[in-house]
């Protein structure tokens, strides 16, 4: 039936044929209930043209199993990503091998470094693809069994029984369908088991190379102190490589940046989320602080409005360290745009001579790179890298020399510069005598050391600005003073950034340097190593990750209140409410800090349980009262008698808290000490809280007056011109008018107690004195004495 090649028809024909089988069975059940009855005599045989019951069965179980594989071949994996990206594959596998089997020039550590990575990516690609198509084979290998058990002789179509020839109908159709799904499951059978055999012999391709590549990686360290060529007073020149081997070596490193960049665009992502973080943050706060007047660029000397040029030094500085094995041209363009932030950065920040110097040396560290760069052994290649190898070393000892001062306030590059001659000398010394791998190792990690030192150095400037702006940001946005003494916040963020800086240095550096894999392997034997105390197994890295945390955990505890704005030195209301919310924020660190710190050990609950049940044994012995003095303080946060900022008298000392601690709190008297006071006592004494509502306090000034010839006229003008004084002072509450009575009176003194509010606990004294001082000039005036 010419009909049935077109899916709809074959479906529509198939339908009304899966119908008539439905009536078909409906009859055969009821023949085979007839059947059970005595046959007549005259019926001793069944027609040749009657349908049975089990031609009926198998067609219906023909029927499901078809469904059921037609169901389950849409489920199969989908083998199209695989041939569409397997060429793709094969081509970086080329780039690579030619890569590694370059001759007659210098191993390219951090090219091999690369190439591995980018093995090691290809092959879990591909063990991918070989789980999948191992799966896909089996199910349809599974399939085509099934298919094979659906053989059967056709049924033969009857002329006189309406039930066979509706059965016929029906067997024909699922025959043809039969041969479609046989047809759809062999091709993709065969697709999936030649894909099967590229993807082995692409895997296997994948084990040789990184068996190439680690032995030649094993060969340049054997090989790196031996002179491998001849040295430079007995070399030779040697003919330039053909232009098409150039271009041959050039595309093959392109394949490799594009096969780098397409699987590493989450570091991209994260830069620039770093970036964006760190441009929005300064912006909004210079939009807060509206910093545009000149008193304040000395404190801003980096950092300016329209940070990008400083996204950049931020974002570019931290990218090596994200990626330690990248491919040379890739690490060569962080560089690059490392430099040019950092000049769009020093051109607005340092003097025109000095900016000169620093041209000077982006373009020395370009010529030096693209050296570095090449590949060639000959001898023009060796004597060009020797000259600028000395050249370096005289640039170093020159920025050290000129630039000194600009240099001591970028505290990181001292040792840097120091590290980069004596490196640019080694590579000298390396080149002589034919150590060419060697001296261009040692010439490398020197340019980008420094290159990455630089940067690192205005980073951790860059932030310290940046946190200083915060704080100013935070003051201006709440109306507060923006003057503060920011000195002593400075000296603690550089020396925790500066550290900072150092790792993250040091981390790249050895990476250059050829050594960050070994280091990194002793390193990682001894933390993971495991060491046994009684039954609790434990390693030094679970330990040393334990006190990171907490270390962590303190320093942020330590700097959250600067972040807000809170500096210690405002006594405003708002200032102490915010106070007490941020010693709420610090105990949540301290105790986030702290659980994580426990759980970052590894032991089990059961063994933390064991060790805090031998502290509560400590605890109940000897450590009553550093206990009580933590719960106390855990209470003073929740309970908040005072606040961050309070004047309070406790134990006979008062003045004005300045913090409250975990275990103690500080307060700050009117002389200038600082005194510790134990929460416990805090607790358990009396407080007085003179601030607690607000800041005013009655304040007395006792008067003594020579008499005169009219008591009466004498105390009505007395009072006057006290009253007028308490008045025109500006720390004195006027809504409250003060209070002046005689308190005694004897042949020779009138006594007078005067009573006023002053609006500031802390400006008592001084209004007292100024007001006293006030009304003696006043009763001079008029004439009274005071005795």
């Amino acid at each position: 039936m010419p009909i049935q090649n077109h899916p709809s028809a074959s479906c529509s024909g198939l339908a009304g044929s899966l119908r008539r089988l439905a009536l078909l069975l409906l009859a055969s059940l009821a023949a085979a209930s007839a059947s059970a009855q005595p046959a007549p005599a005259h019926a001793h045989s069944a027609a040749p043209d009657t349908v049975t019951h089990d031609d009926a069965h198998r067609l219906e179980v023909a029927y499901t199993t078809l469904s059921s594989i037609s169901g389950q071949v849409r489920n199969v994996f989908d083998s199209r990503e695989v041939a569409e990206e397997l060429p793709d594959i094969d081509e970086n596998l080329h780039a690579i091998r030619h890569s590694v089997e370059e001759t007659g020039q210098v191993v390219d550590i951090k090219q091999l470094q690369m190439c591995q990575l980018m093995l090691v990516n290809i092959q879990e690609q591909l063990a991918e693809w070989r789980t999948a198509l191992g799966g896909a084979h089996e199910a349809l290998e599974g399939m085509q069994g099934r298919l094979a058990g659906l053989a059967r002789p056709p049924i033969r179509e009857a002329a006189t029984d309406a039930a066979a020839r509706a059965l016929a109908h029906a067997d024909s159709a699922l025959q043809t369908r039969q041969q479609r799904i046989g047809g759809l499951l062999a091709k993709r059978f065969g697709r999936t088991r030649q894909l099967q055999t590229q993807v082995a012999a692409s895997y296997i391709q994948t084990l040789e190379l990184q068996d190439e590549v680690g032995d030649q990686m094993r060969r340049f360290g054997r090989t790196t102190m031996r002179a491998a060529y001849p040295p430079l007073w007995a070399a030779r020149a040697v003919p330039v490589a053909a232009d098409a081997d150039a271009d041959h070596a050039a595309a093959d490193r392109r394949e490799i940046i594009n096969f780098y960049f397409a699987n590493n665009w989450d570091n991209w992502a994260f830069m620039l989320l770093i970036g964006l973080v760190f441009y929005g943050w300064v912006g909004y706060n210079y939009r807060r602080v509206k910093v545009r007047t000149l008193e304040l660029e000395e404190d801003f000397r980096y950092l300016r409005p329209g940070p990008l040029a400083a996204t950049g030094v931020v974002v570019f500085s931290l990218a090596p360290a994200l990626e330690l094995h990248p491919p040379p041209v890739y690490l060569a363009l962080l560089q690059a745009l490392l430099l040019v932030a950092l000049t769009a950065v020093f051109a607005r920040s340092w003097a025109r001579p000095l900016f000169r110097y620093w041209l000077v040396l982006v373009a020395f560290v370009v010529v030096l790179t693209i050296t570095n760069a090449n590949a060639a052994t000959g001898l023009g290649a060796r004597w060009g890298l020797l000259v600028l190898n000395v050249l370096a070393a005289g640039l170093g000892v020159l920025l050290l020399w000129r630039l000194r001062e600009t240099m001591a306030l970028l505290r990181f590059l001292i040792p840097v510069t120091w590290l980069f001659i004596g490196l640019n000398l080694l590579a000298v010394v390396g080149n002589v005598f034919g150590r060419l791998s060697l001296a261009k190792l040692f010439s490398t990690a020197a340019i980008f050391g420094l290159t990455q030192g630089i940067g690192l150095a205005v980073f951790v400037e860059l932030f310290t600005e940046a946190f200083h702006l915060q704080i100013l940001g935070s003051r201006s946005g709440e109306g507060r003073a923006a003057s503060f003494d920011f000195d002593q916040i400075e000296k603690h963020l550089l020396r925790l950034l500066t550290g900072v800086a150092a790792l993250l240095w040091l981390l790249v550096f050895t990476s250059n340097l050829n050594v960050y894999t070994s280091l990194y392997a002793g390193l990682e034997q001894v933390l993971t190593a495991p060491h046994t105390l009684g039954s609790t197994v434990f390693t030094l890295g679970n330990i040393l990750l334990f006190f990171f945390i907490l270390f962590v955990s303190a320093q942020l505890q330590q700097y959250i209140g600067y972040f807000f704005g809170d500096v210690g030195e405002d006594d405003s209301a708002e200032a102490r409410h915010r106070g007490s919310w941020l010693v709420a924020l610090r105990l949540l660190l301290v105790v986030v800090g702290f659980a994580l710190a426990t759980a970052a050990t590894g032991l089990p609950l059961s063994k933390i349980a064991i060790v805090f049940g031998a502290l509560s044994v400590g605890i109940g012995l000897g450590l009553q009262s550093i206990v009580n003095n933590l719960v106390s303080g855990i209470i003073l946060i929740f309970e908040r008698p005072f606040h961050v900022g309070d004047f309070i008298e406790v134990a006979g000392k008062s003045g004005r808290v300045q913090d409250i601690g975990i275990r103690s709190s500080k307060l700050l008297s009117v002389t200038g000490s600082e005194i510790i006071v134990p929460n416990g006592d805090l607790l358990s004494n009396h407080v007085i809280n003179w601030t607690r509502t607000n800041d005013h306090v009655r304040v007395d000034l006792v008067l003594r007056l020579a008499p005169g010839t009219d008591l009466q006229t004498d105390l009505q003008t007395a009072r006057e011109l006290i009253q007028e004084e308490i008045k025109t002072s500006p720390y004195t509450m006027h809504s409250l008018p003060p209070e002046i009575l005689l308190s005694s009176i004897n042949g020779q003194v009138y006594e007078l107690k005067v009573l006023f509010w002053v609006t500031n606990i802390r400006q008592e004294q001084l209004t007292k004195s100024e007001i006293l001082a006030g009304i003696y000039r006043r009763f001079t005036a008029q004439g009274l004495l005071l005795s």
